[in-house]
């Protein structure tokens, strides 16, 4: 007759307790870097500062939430309660594409109401486009849009947050797009 054969018993726990120690230092590091990594900057007064092709000066107070930016395509600042960003990128389409679609998205995705139609703005240096007011139930804010059909460039700005407080906002907004050129470097 055959005998069974007998299973030799091995140790488990120094494996178990090799893989629990590197979930948790995986874990504890991640928790680190995140408690130490701020999530807003505070902007130099006066500095100008970029995104895409274009820049501006921010205004006093405005700080950058870097978990909101993407280098080179988008920029957003805050203030309170208050969110400022500007998107740029390349557009190969009309000038009034771009303003459609968000408008529909802010109608319909966001159940967002459109004030009025979108008008014509003109800044100090030159800058043009079409802006429009919007408002909600718990925020309010204005969108404005550059598009350069020469150059395949889209700018698009919208400052937006709770009613309080929101006509400061817009006067820092219309300052800091006044100072905006679609000049910098890229």
């Amino acid at each position: 007759m055959l005998q069974p054969s007998r299973r030799i018993p091995y140790r488990t726990w120094p494996g178990a307790l090799a893989i629990l120690l590197a979930i948790a230092a995986y874990v504890g590091g991640l928790t680190f870097w995140n408690n130490h990594t701020p999530g807003s900057r505070p902007l130099p007064a006066g500095e100008t500062v970029s995104v895409g092709h274009a820049r501006f000066e921010p205004a006093p107070g405005w700080q950058m939430d870097v978990s909101r930016s993407k280098a080179g395509q988008s920029l957003m600042l805050f203030k309170g309660g208050h969110k400022f960003l500007v998107t740029t990128r390349l557009w190969m389409g009309g000038p009034d594409g771009p303003m459609d679609r968000q408008q529909r998205l802010m109608e319909r995705g966001q159940g967002l109401t459109i004030e009025g139609d979108a008008s014509d703005f003109v800044t100090g240096w030159g800058l043009q486009g079409k802006t429009f007011a919007y408002y909600g139930a718990k925020l309010a804010g204005r969108f404005w849009q550059v598009v350069d059909t020469k150059r395949r460039s889209l700018v698009q700005i919208d400052v937006y947050g709770p009613n309080d407080g929101l006509n400061e906002a817009l006067a820092d907004a219309r300052k800091m797009l006044d100072s905006m050129d679609l000049e910098a470097p890229l």
